[in-house]
């Protein structure tokens, strides 16, 4: 189920705790915290060997990585750049694409330790929320396939272009957001959140128990008091 902005979604509504009651959450970043590497890249390539992707267009994204990479373009510029190859088919073709990309690509390398870390929260009665900047076109098919109770991601427009990317602290915003929409409160100082990256810092900051999921260095080098955990 998609939310109203495009980039959330909601599983057992109904199983939420109720209003005034302070909840304690879980969040999980995506891209080398639950997987190894980039999920975009991932789905570009994907894209392109089903024929969805013309070699130019490849050439286009590869361009607009290194731009970026260079710091001469913007993650939100480079990420509609790679996308802008959506535009040309229609949303029944899209849909089928990135549900495929999901089943076929990314739920076989969803690291066994994780899954047995959401598991654990789950018996421990806290709100499970992946919380990304990958884009929600194929990040609701993870969501839902490995039971999410919110999905807080960057939204993506039919033409594949981004307004705002789910990153740094808009992760923040995006969670206690959802919090008030919601009629939630949290309790952050039983929370946890898992993250791989220096763009994770916030998230990990926000709550009572960071966790940092093979982690780069700058993120090491930030926050070296942090938890650190190997999971394959």
């Amino acid at each position: 189920m998609t939310g109203k902005d495009g980039g959330e979604t909601m599983r057992n509504a109904s199983g939420l705790p109720g209003k005034g009651k302070p909840v304690s959450l879980a969040l999980f970043d995506f891209d080398s915290t639950l997987i190894p590497g980039d999920s975009v890249v991932a789905y570009l390539r994907f894209a392109r060997k089903r024929g969805a992707v013309s070699a130019g267009e490849m050439l286009r994204a590869s361009v607009a990585a290194a731009l970026y990479g260079m710091k001469r373009m913007t993650d939100k510029s480079s990420k509609t750049a790679a996308l802008a190859f959506r535009k040309r088919h229609d949303a029944a073709y899209l849909q089928a694409l990135d549900k495929e990309f999901v089943e076929r690509v990314l739920l076989p390398i969803v690291y066994r330790d994780a899954k047995a870390c959401m598991e654990q929260h789950r018996r421990e009665g806290r709100i499970l929320a992946l919380v990304s900047a990958s884009t929600e076109n194929y990040m609701r098919f993870v969501a839902d396939a490995l039971g999410f109770d919110a999905l807080l991601c960057t939204p993506i427009e039919q033409d594949g272009s981004i307004q705002r990317n789910c990153k740094g602290e808009a992760k923040v915003e995006r969670v206690k957001a959802w919090l008030k929409e919601k009629g939630l409160e949290a309790d952050f100082a039983s929370s946890y959140a898992y993250g791989d990256s220096r763009s994770d810092l916030p998230m990990l900051r926000l709550v009572g128990h960071p966790m940092q999921v093979n982690p780069k260095k700058a993120l090491r080098k930030l926050a070296p008091e942090m938890e650190m955990l190997n999971w394959q």
